[in-house]
């Protein structure tokens, strides 16, 4: 996204300043993802220029000094310059600011703290530029107080050293680590879950969740990630150790539409977990046990329902072809059960495993010649003059039970099966 020329059609609005992310992203060599701009100029003000000159505005955020200005169809924000009055965690009671510098002071961090006019000419007061250059994350001002005014920050820390690889500077390393306690009581879980899916896009996502952890962080929010750096591994399977390093190298394995299935998918290990004498850990039934778990995991992050169920079958299912023999039917049974998510299943099967998984096991998610979809239906039992019930949905199970374990796709003879498998019920 080319900035310059949108500055200069916004060129009509005052001191007028490209800021945040995108300025970060410039100076590090990357195209920026969005666009937002400072200004001088108040609200009412903003509307009444980009009006004036054939340009739509809509005021999206007037009472936080934001209006959106529509360039092409495409929706820019423009801010007023601001200045805090008064802090109150994650709200603030803001004035409007009189300089560009006034209003960088309110950042989170130096990387962000930087601005940029049509020139080219950047702003930086706190040594943004420097800290980009020496691979630093570092908090405007004192950073106990930075943290205490938006405990999100402290979340924020992490993403961007997954992002970027960036280390925290010690003193707001330190500041973050003293603030960490009171992060999940002050701030909303949906902005928690949001920051994850901004940490999954890109970069390394394992820093994020690592940084989390050392923090205490991830296990207060996933409670069954507690002392799971304890939990060694048949070596044999596990070769890098402890079920949090696997499980956060499977989290960087994943392709990131993934990634919540792969930091979820041992989540059933810690309470599964025996000793063996030979010095590591057994987690049998840890998939079954897991998948019991997701549902409220998914409820206390405010997961999408769409998620949660796909989360379910990819947790459950993910060992089976580790130890099923891939004959016809347990193929099919297996592709039965995953449904929809047989994709999910299967990147979550390439990350969780590497390059350790038998040749074979693959078969599990080969196309299948014979559809596992059921094929007696309730309407071929109604023309043969059932009627619904529970005997009926008996009948159907038994006829796709029959399906799935033979193979069988003639109609009368599944309807032939429910019928037997009902007299062995009478």
């Amino acid at each position: 996204m080319e900035f310059r020329p949108i500055l200069q059609k916004l060129s009509f609005l005052p001191d007028l300043y490209l800021v945040g992310g995108a300025v970060r992203d410039i100076l590090m060599g990357q195209k920026p993802e969005d666009l937002d701009f400072a200004t001088s100029a108040p609200p009412e003000e903003v509307m009444r220029l980009a009006k004036a000159h054939g340009l739509e505005a809509i005021p999206t955020g007037i009472e936080h000094g934001t209006v959106t200005i529509l360039i092409d169809h495409h929706p820019y924000e423009v801010t007023t310059f601001r200045r805090d009055v008064e802090t109150f965690g994650r709200r603030a009671r803001v004035a409007w600011g009189k300089s560009i510098e006034e209003d960088l002071s309110r950042r989170d961090f130096t990387i962000g703290a930087i601005a940029m006019n049509a020139s080219g000419r950047v702003i930086d007061p706190y040594g943004g530029q420097q800290d980009l250059e020496a691979g630093l994350i570092r908090a405007v001002g004192e950073p106990r107080r930075r943290f205490r005014e938006d405990y999100l920050r402290v979340i924020r820390a992490g993403r961007f050293v997954a992002r970027y690889g960036f280390k925290i500077e010690p003193a707001t390393l330190q500041a973050a680590r003293e603030a960490a306690p009171e992060v999940l009581s002050h701030v909303a879980i949906e902005r928690v879950t949001a920051e994850f899916n901004k940490a999954f896009e890109n970069g390394v996502p394992s820093r994020f969740l690592r940084y989390l952890y050392d923090l205490d962080i991830l296990q207060r929010l996933i409670p069954e990630f507690e002392d799971t750096h304890l939990l060694l591994q048949n070596p044999r399977w596990h070769p890098e150790g402890d079920v949090l390093t696997h499980v956060l190298q499977v989290v960087d394995r994943a392709a990131p539409p993934y990634r919540w299935h792969a930091l979820l998918h041992d989540i059933g290990k810690k309470d599964t977990a025996q000793w063996r004498p030979e010095g590591w850990y057994s987690f049998h039934g840890h998939e079954r046990v897991g998948a019991a778990l997701i549902p409220r995991i998914a409820r206390d992050l405010r997961l999408p329902n769409h998620l949660r169920d796909e989360l379910v079958v990819t947790t459950a299912l993910h060992m089976v072809p580790v130890f099923a023999r891939p004959t016809p039917q347990a193929i099919r049974k297996f592709q039965a059960q995953a449904g929809p998510h047989l994709p999910a299943l299967k990147a979550l099967y390439e990350a969780d495993g590497a390059e350790r998984r038998p040749k074979e096991s693959w078969k599990f998610f080969e196309p299948q010649p014979i559809p596992v979809k059921p094929i007696l239906l309730g309407r071929h039992l109604i023309e043969r003059g059932h009627q619904p019930g529970k005997i009926f949905s008996r009948m159907l199970q038994a006829a796709y039970d029959h399906q799935l374990e033979t193979g069988e796709t003639d109609i009368d003879k599944l309807y032939q099966a429910s019928l037997k498998a009902l007299e062995r019920e009478t």
